[in-house]
C-alpha cells in the first residue's frame, strides 16, 4: 500500500511538471484550460469559498507558514531524538506534508501558473491593434482626457469635513455588477464573481503599499481595508479581474480600469480614472523630457485631485505605523522583491514593470476614440 501511495504521488507530481512545461510552449492550451476549465475552479471551489465572511486564503498563509515551521523543528528535534515513536510521527507528519505541497503545487499550476502563458488581452480582443506603434502625441491626448475626466468628476464628489471623499453604497456589489457589465463586451470577463473580501492584516498589507491578493489556492478576490476610498472600486476590480484568468497586471489594471468608467456610478469612474493617472502621467512627463514650458500647454491636474491621489491618509499610516512590528521600508523591500521575483518565474521579464504597461493598452484602448 506504502509503495502504491509514493507510485500516485510521483505520478501525479509528473504529471504536473508535463503541463507546467507544456503550458510554457503553447498558448493554445492555456488558453484552452482558461476557457473551459479555469471557469470550473470560479464555479465550485470559488462558490464554496466565499460562503466564508473571512479572507480564507489569508488564514491558509498562516496554516502554511505555520506547517513550515513545524516541519523545520520535527526535524531538528529528530537529529537529536532517536526514539522509535518519534519516528512513526515525523514519517506520518512528512508523508502528510508531501501530499500537501503536491495539492498546493496542483492548485497554483491551475489557478496562476498556466494563467501567465495564454494570449494576451490585445490579441483576443483587439487583435487589429496589436502591432500598431503610437506616438508622444497620441499618449499626450490619452493623459490629456484621463485629466479632464478627473477635473470633472472631482468636483462632484462627496466629500466629509476634512476633504476626504465619502462613498455610502456598497462597494463589493458594485465591483461585481460593474464586471458583469463588462463582461457582455469581453466574453472572458462574464459570469459568476465571488465577493470580494478586506484583508485581515490590511495594516501589514499597507506596509507593503499593496491595495489587494489574488489568492490562486482560495479563489478569492482580496483587498486592502485600509486603503483610501478612491481605491476601492477599481482595486476591487483589478483583483476579480485575476479570478476570470487575466493574471498581467498590467491587464488587470486595465480591466478594472475600464469596468469602473463604464460604470453609471460616478464614484467608480472617479477611480477608475484615478487608478491610471499616475502611470500615464509618468509616461507623458517621460515623453516631454519633463519640462515644465510643454508640460504647460496641458490641462493642469485640479488639486482636488491631487488630494485624493492616495494610498492611505495620514491618519490612517499613523496607525499603520503605530502598530507595526517591523519597520515598513523593510516590508516594502522585502515585498517589492518578492513580487519581482515571483513575476519573472512566471516569464514577466519586465517583472514589477509589467503594471506600468497599461499606458500601451489604453493607447490601443483610445486608438479610435481620442485618434
Amino acid at each position: 500500500m506504502r509503495f502504491l501511495k509514493k507510485k500516485i504521488w510521483f505520478a501525479l507530481f509528473a504529471a504536473i511538471v508535463v503541463i507546467n512545461i507544456l503550458a510554457w510552449n503553447s498558448t493554445a492550451f492555456c488558453d484552452w484550460h482558461i476557457r473551459f476549465i479555469f471557469p470550473v475552479s470560479i464555479n465550485t471551489y470559488g462558490r464554496l469559498m466565499s460562503v466564508f465572511p473571512i479572507s480564507v486564503g489569508e488564514w491558509m498563509i498562516a496554516f502554511g507558514l505555520l506547517l513550515l515551521l513545524e516541519a523545520v523543528l520535527l526535524a531538528a528535534v529528530r537529529i537529536f531524538v532517536r526514539r522509535e515513536w518519534l519516528k512513526r510521527v515525523c514519517k506520518g507528519f512528512y508523508t502528510a506534508f508531501a501530499w500537501i505541497l503536491l495539492a498546493v503545487f496542483w492548485i497554483m499550476t491551475c489557478n496562476c501558473f498556466l494563467l501567465y502563458h495564454a494570449s494576451p488581452i490585445d490579441e483576443k480582443y483587439m487583435p487589429e491593434k496589436t502591432e500598431r506603434g503610437y506616438t508622444d502625441k497620441e499618449l499626450a491626448l490619452v493623459r490629456d482626457h484621463i485629466v479632464e475626466k478627473l477635473n470633472e468628476l472631482t468636483v462632484e464628489m462627496e466629500r466629509d469635513d476634512a476633504g476626504y471623499l465619502v462613498y455610502n453604497d456598497e462597494i463589493t456589489a458594485g465591483a461585481i455588477t460593474a464586471m458583469q457589465e463588462l463582461g457582455k463586451e469581453y466574453d472572458q470577463l462574464s459570469g459568476y464573481y465571488p465577493r470580494a473580501k478586506t484583508i485581515h492584516s490590511s495594516d501589514f498589507l499597507s506596509q507593503e503599499h499593496m491595495m489587494g491578493y489574488y489568492f490562486p489556492f482560495s479563489m478569492e478576490a482580496n483587498y486592502n481595508k485600509r486603503m483610501y476610498i478612491v481605491n476601492k472600486p477599481a482595486t476591487i476590480c483589478h483583483e476579480l479581474a485575476h479570478l476570470k484568468g487575466f493574471i498581467y497586471e498590467d491587464e488587470a489594471n486595465f480591466i478594472g480600469f475600464l469596468a469602473c468608467i463604464n460604470s453609471d456610478d460616478i464614484f467608480f469612474q472617479y477611480s477608475g480614472y484615478m487608478s491610471v493617472l499616475n502611470y500615464v502621467e509618468n509616461e507623458f512627463r517621460d515623453s516631454i523630457n519633463h519640462k515644465a514650458s510643454r508640460y504647460f500647454e496641458h490641462p493642469e491636474i485640479a488639486k482636488s485631485v491631487y488630494s485624493d491621489d492616495l494610498f492611505l491618509t495620514a491618519e490612517a499610516w499613523e496607525k499603520v505605523e503605530e502598530k507595526a512590528v517591523i519597520q515598513t521600508a523593510t516590508v516594502k523591500k522585502a515585498s517589492n522583491q518578492f513580487t519581482e521575483a515571483t513575476l519573472k518565474i512566471n516569464g514577466v521579464e519586465d517583472g514589477m514593470k509589467s503594471y506600468s504597461r497599461v499606458v500601451t493598452l489604453l493607447l490601443k484602448y483610445y486608438d479610435g476614440i481620442l485618434y
